[in-house]
């Protein structure tokens, strides 16, 4: 019956009450500040369905939609397309990437709207399990607990390092926020993925989703060089960490085919990958063509020695001498024919390529600072010491001392060898699960899935090597999901068993 009927007045929903009241006021605030922007009024609409959305769904929903959004949208801070186009959502991936005060006139809200987005998600799961909620618990294998563990040292030796920093003369504490921000993400988004993750069924689903990203920024990308096609006027079609979206799913589709070599997985590659590579080709950064190589021959050396890695290895050993021909004539030839040797050139020969030099450079100066303090690090606040004094690019990126282009050496420089120990064990513990993981597995999914998590590790090591990796949003929501997959495939293949007394959730997972 209903319930007026009956003379009884429902009782309000005091989530829908609290989003009414903080639609209204944000769009007031918007009305006042925003001069007029349509979109931007209309922003608080769209944060209320998504805050509605995410009390109300399986954290891995929310952790799934806001992935993709954090790999698709456009963060203004990094400069998409040079700065010579905008999407119709631009205003968008504003307010969730970069600090809403860059949109917004008030100097208080130095955050972003991810943060928000993650704290509010962080505490959905804890009154979840204060309130012994099902919602996220039912079917959820737990994750391997050196990989968990792992994470919470992470952040524990973040704020050592950062403390250690601030008491140290000449800190700068502005720049330590930085320097924090750069790392702290990933231990804690790696913590919430284990807390939505419920285990191998999961995996598919975050690796559609990884791919629809990618090509949503290759596609992007191509138009780009489409409508800005001299590299003089736009050097890059979107960002740079863009590469590690197209190297992450490049080998999850190639991996895909390999444990699967499937009539639907070839069509499926056959379709994917050629839209990858033009993305590959119009962003014109070469480290992605490095951290892809890299990847697949790490893989090589993990999967056993089948009828399909056979074939892929005559046809490398039969082209090899025509490849070795090839790369010696062009060597020193600007032909656009020879442009593949050059991009390799350009990476192994400082001589050839002056941001190559200025790594080089670069990299000296850390490693001279890093002399200076090997154990403990100089910790974060100080920037390294210009033994070589480069160019001065402080009015266009101020944080270049201490953020540099090596955020592997960096980080080794700022934290010491035993905060780098600490921050860094997250890598090479995922590496040891996924591969100890693909030994246990039976089926392809679980095999797939493994190997990716190797590529994207490797891939993430490249990209930090080569260039600014760490903190990337693309890093953070590539690496942080697969880490927390191959942590929950360890303990459902018992490729590390729990201990006595645990035990997995008997409960049907379901479908996403």
């Amino acid at each position: 019956m209903n319930r007026f009927l009956a003379g009884r007045v429902p009782r309000a929903d005091p989530l829908v009450l609290a989003a009414v009241a903080g639609l209204g006021v944000l769009t007031l605030m918007l009305l006042i500040g925003g001069n007029g922007d349509l979109g931007l009024t209309l922003t608080p609409l769209a944060l209320t369905l998504v805050l509605v959305l995410a009390v109300r769904a399986p954290l891995r929903h929310s952790l799934l939609i806001l992935g993709v959004l954090c790999l698709t949208l456009e963060n203004p801070t990094e400069i998409p397309a040079a700065g010579l186009w905008r999407s119709p959502l631009y205003v968008v991936g504003a307010l969730l990437l970069a600090h809403l005060n860059l949109t917004l006139p008030y100097k208080a809200l130095f955050f972003s709207g991810l943060d928000m987005a993650l704290l509010l998600l962080a505490g959905t799961w804890v009154v979840r399990r204060m309130m012994d909620s099902p919602v996220d618990t039912r079917g959820n294998v737990p994750p391997a607990p050196p990989l968990r563990d792992a994470a919470l040292l992470c952040i524990v030796a973040i704020f050592f390092i950062w403390g250690h920093g601030l008491l140290r003369e000449g800190a700068d504490f502005r720049f330590s926020l930085w320097q924090v921000f750069r790392v702290i993400y990933l231990p804690c988004v790696l913590l919430l993925y284990c807390a939505g993750i419920r285990g191998p069924s999961d995996s598919r689903a975050f690796g559609v989703a990884l791919v629809v990203a990618a090509l949503i920024r290759a596609l992007l990308a191509t138009y780009l060089r489409h409508l800005f096609p001299s590299e003089l006027d736009m050097p890059h079609a979107t960002v740079h960490a863009d590469s590690m979206l197209f190297a992450d799913a490049f080998l999850l589709v190639l991996v895909v085919f390999f444990e699967r070599p499937t009539p639907r997985n070839l069509l499926f590659g056959l379709a994917t990958l050629p839209v990858l590579t033009l993305g590959m080709i119009a962003n014109n950064r070469r480290l992605v063509w490095v951290e892809l190589l890299a990847a697949l021959a790490v893989l090589y050396f993990i999967t056993p020695f089948s009828r399909l890695k056979k074939r892929i290895v005559q046809g490398v050993v039969i082209c090899l001498p025509v490849i070795a021909l090839y790369t010696a004539i062009g060597w020193s030839s600007g032909a656009r024919f020879f442009a593949p040797v050059r991009t390799i050139r350009s990476v192994v020969d400082s001589g050839a390529d002056p941001s190559t030099r200025w790594r080089d450079l670069e990299n000296y100066n850390l490693y001279y600072t890093l002399r200076a303090h090997p154990v403990l690090g100089t910790g974060f606040g100080h920037g390294y010491d210009e033994v070589i004094h480069l160019p001065d690019i402080s009015e266009a990126y101020e944080l270049y001392r201490f953020a540099p282009h090596n955020s592997i050496l960096g980080l080794l420089t700022f934290s010491g060898g035993v905060g780098f120990a600490a921050i860094w064990l997250l890598i090479p513990l995922g590496v040891f699960f996924a591969v100890r993981s693909y030994r246990f597995s039976t089926t392809p999914r679980d095999r797939t899935t493994a190997l990716a998590t190797v590529g994207i590790l490797v891939t993430y090591l490249v990209h930090c090597y080569g260039d600014m990796g760490l903190g990337t949003w693309a890093s953070v929501f590539t690496v942080a999901p697969a880490l927390a997959l191959v942590a929950k495939q360890a303990v459902a293949t018992g490729a590390w068993p729990l201990r006595p007394g645990r035990s997995i959730d008997p409960s049907p997972a379901g479908n996403l």
